[in-house]
């Protein structure tokens, strides 16, 4: 469920209300039940939930559990249609159902009502007086804060953090001695749209971003919030310069990702993995602990632990120069 100090909760909706707003069908299930909130199909709570299955194995996690509303596709609706823990419905799209539903139920904490000087941690010091800081942000001892940072509503630093100029952080917990380099951009809405009747819907971005300690990252990065879960950074991290993290990321501890890096959405990144510059990802990849990944390589499927890769598209170093041999001794004989 979305975080209550970054995401406000709206009134209740009915699944027939549900159902007129996009459209969808009921399979099973009341439709005079209640939904209070949104959740992805694999979470702990899902009690009044509005939730979306697009295969049939995320349904085999909703057996004998209660949800408020599934939606699903037609050609899973016989499938989805048998679970008892809630009211089913079938829509076109379950992405674009889910999006409209949960556009209604939720809206970002956004506006920001300075803190007083007085209340900051140790009289505010260390705090540029060009800074904005929200009243319910919290600042851990010894944070070191530059002229024009924006930190938002819940916002959590941990102790000893330094942000440099410029920087903007919102819907992020971040965790003790993490430095944050000039114009870096935190918690923002992840890149999350739909497509609908030719127009593109975006899909509420209601998850957070998650820091654990000693992480650096570099000036004018992003680092996008999650759509439902949270985007993480581990332990000790070091992010370059121009690097672009999309929403739902997580990167494990003591990785290194050198400038203009770009990791889309859903990626999962190893422990001590090591990027060169300019390398893409494409989402939903899985690059294993210990691989490393050679500077201006574009990824488009999952690498093992340990593996270096490189090129574009990504294989592995040895492939991909003993490729770039071949075709050099095939240009000489040609040429010769």
């Amino acid at each position: 469920m979305p975080d209550p100090r970054f995401f406000e909760r709206l009134a209740p909706l009915s699944v027939k209300d549900a159902l007129s707003l996009t459209g969808a069908s009921l399979v099973a299930g009341d439709d005079a039940a209640m939904l209070s909130g949104v959740a992805a199909h694999d979470d702990d709570q899902l009690a009044g939930a509005v939730i979306y299955c697009t295969e049939a194995a995320f349904l085999d996690l909703l057996a004998e559990r209660d949800f408020g509303l599934c939606l699903v596709s037609e050609k899973l609706a016989e499938t989805a249609s048998a679970l008892n823990g809630g009211a089913v419905a079938t829509i076109a799209s379950p992405r674009l159902g889910f999006a409209l539903i949960a556009d209604r139920l939720y809206r970002s904490i956004d506006k920001t009502e300075q803190i007083s000087r007085a209340n900051l941690p140790g009289g505010g010091e260390d705090i540029h007086e060009t800074a904005v800081i929200d009243r319910t942000a919290i600042l851990g001892a010894g944070a070191c804060i530059g002229p024009h940072v924006t930190i938002g509503p819940g916002v959590a630093l941990g102790d000893g953090c330094i942000l440099d100029a410029g920087v903007s952080i919102s819907h992020a917990l971040i965790g003790r001695d993490v430095c944050i380099l000039d114009g870096a951009r935190i918690g923002q809405a992840g890149f999350g749209f739909v497509e609908a009747q030719g127009k593109l819907v975006r899909v509420p971005q209601l998850g957070r971003v998650v820091i654990d300690d000693e992480v650096e990252i570099g000036a004018n990065s992003t680092i996008d919030r999650g759509a439902l879960g949270d985007t993480i950074i581990g332990r000790g991290t070091k992010i370059d310069n121009l690097v672009q993290i999309g929403h739902n990321t997580r990167i494990g501890k003591y990785c290194v990702l050198a400038a203009q890096t770009g990791i889309s959405g859903s990626c999962t990144i190893g422990d001590g993995v090591f990027m060169g510059g300019q390398v893409g990802l494409a989402d939903h990849l899985t690059i294993g602990d210990g691989a490393q990944i050679a500077a201006g390589s574009g990824l488009m499927r999952d690498v093992p632990p340990g593996e270096k890769w490189g090129g574009s598209p990504a294989r592995s170093v040895k492939d991909w120069l003993r490729e770039i041999a071949t075709l050099a001794k095939l240009a000489r004989k040609k040429n010769g």
